[in-house]
């Protein structure tokens, strides 16, 4: 039997909202240069393959660029794919270069567990400031990538980021931040030139590093969060120890298979 593609809008319910993804569940095992180049093929944020064996789904991530460790937004659409086309029971064990991870069906909502991303404030300096054309209230370091709190939801939409000097960072990006005027407890944008994507439409792993940030801020541990992009979306967050709980929801818009 061919293998199968599916495109997918993740953290949303709404078509051409959240952020898409391509999965690709594979039949057989595919060389990762093969992977690469399709993931370039497609041009999707991230394309997402999944492969059953004995002891769960071994799953990969590829930007355009190459390989990533951990994409949250392709794995809570490979679990959706899994649940709705494939039947899998819940919990679903996912094999990955970052650990083992697990996706439960919770309602509607698909919940997805991760280690926290602890965040750590750092002093605010010229090269932070350059990054972004509005005033930096904070900044924490949050294990790959920067945290820029700023004054307001507003600051956060309409901010201009520098992406050339956010691609020499060593870092993976920058999120941006601030607390909500809106039904949100915060909301965010994710900026990542550095592994091919300029501007992340709702991401799992930055959401691993707010909820460290945030709980620290609100004294509270459960959260609604909105990421500001221009597709927009909604996700669940709640820590626990040393996890992040991330629930959301998936359309699927595209089923085809590779030829």
């Amino acid at each position: 039997m061919s293998d199968e593609l599916y495109l997918v809008n993740a953290y949303t319910i709404e078509k051409f909202k959240g952020n898409p993804a391509a999965i690709v569940y594979l039949k057989s095992n595919v060389p990762d240069k093969w992977m690469k180049l399709y993931a370039q093929e497609l041009n999707q944020p991230i394309t997402t393959y999944v492969i059953e064996e004995q002891d769960g789904f071994r799953i990969k991530w590829f930007t355009s660029l190459g390989e990533i460790n951990l994409c949250g937004h392709g794995n809570l659409g490979a679990a959706h794919i899994l649940f709705e086309e494939h039947m899998a029971a819940s919990p679903i064990k996912f094999l990955t270069k970052a650990g083992v991870l697990y996706a439960e069906k919770v309602d509607s909502r698909i919940k997805l567990t991760f280690k926290i991303k602890e965040s750590e404030s750092i002093k605010i300096d010229q090269n932070l400031m350059d990054l972004i054309d509005q005033p930096i209230k904070k900044v924490a370091w949050a294990e790959d990538r920067y945290i820029l709190e700023l004054d307001n939801d507003q600051s956060v939409n309409t901010a201009t980021p520098n992406l050339d000097k956010i691609k020499k960072l060593p870092s993976t990006g920058i999120i941006i931040t601030s607390i909500s005027s809106d039904k949100y407890d915060f909301i965010s944008r994710y900026f990542a030139p550095k592994i091919g994507i300029k501007e992340d439409y709702v991401t799992g792993s930055s959401h691993c590093a707010l909820a460290s940030y945030w709980k620290k801020e609100l004294k509270k541990s459960d959260f609604f969060a909105y990421q500001a992009s221009s597709r927009g979306g909604e996700v669940n967050v709640s820590v626990k120890g040393d996890n992040v709980s991330l629930e959301g929801e998936v359309l699927t818009l595209i089923k085809g298979r590779l030829l």
